[in-house]
């Protein structure tokens, strides 16, 4: 018997240890966006997660763009949404949910360095191989002629 208790301790332990900060406590927002911070950047630096965490929050903000986190990262063909994340990746969600921005509030747009289809125009900035740019088409015609 105290061998069978004492291997469900262990068993237990490590279920603990390889499943990453996850908590009863997180929302669906929090979770929703590490799933996608670790499908865009697992590999990437701890500041390339907060970009993409960042220009998601940052499209949320912006008027051209869905006014819920869940609408802007389940948009089709924008943010891949992975079933896993590891502790950096909710770690991000976390800072970045709570207000922290590590882009200027134009970076709408990110481009990895596996990109299809890379484009010519200049990124904002550069963060670890990945760009994050503004889309200067989306406000064509917005604005009347001065």
């Amino acid at each position: 018997m105290r061998k069978w208790i004492a291997i469900i301790v262990v068993a237990a332990a490590l279920a603990c240890a390889l499943i990453p900060g996850v908590s009863f406590t997180e929302d669906r927002d929090t979770v929703l966006l590490a799933r996608a911070i670790y499908a865009l950047a697992r590999d990437a630096s701890y500041d390339a997660k907060l970009a993409i965490g960042t220009v998601a929050m940052n499209r949320r903000d912006s008027v051209w763009f869905d006014d819920t986190l869940d609408g802007v990262l389940n948009q089709q063909h924008q943010f891949p949404i992975g079933s896993r994340y590891d502790a950096d990746s909710l770690s991000a969600a976390h800072e970045v949910l709570s207000g922290r921005r590590t882009l200027s509030r134009d970076a709408l747009y990110y481009q990895t360095p596996a990109a299809s289809h890379p484009r010519a125009d200049k990124p904002l900035t550069v963060v670890k191989e990945m760009q994050f740019r503004m889309d200067l088409t989306a406000f064509q015609g917005a604005f009347p002629q001065l």
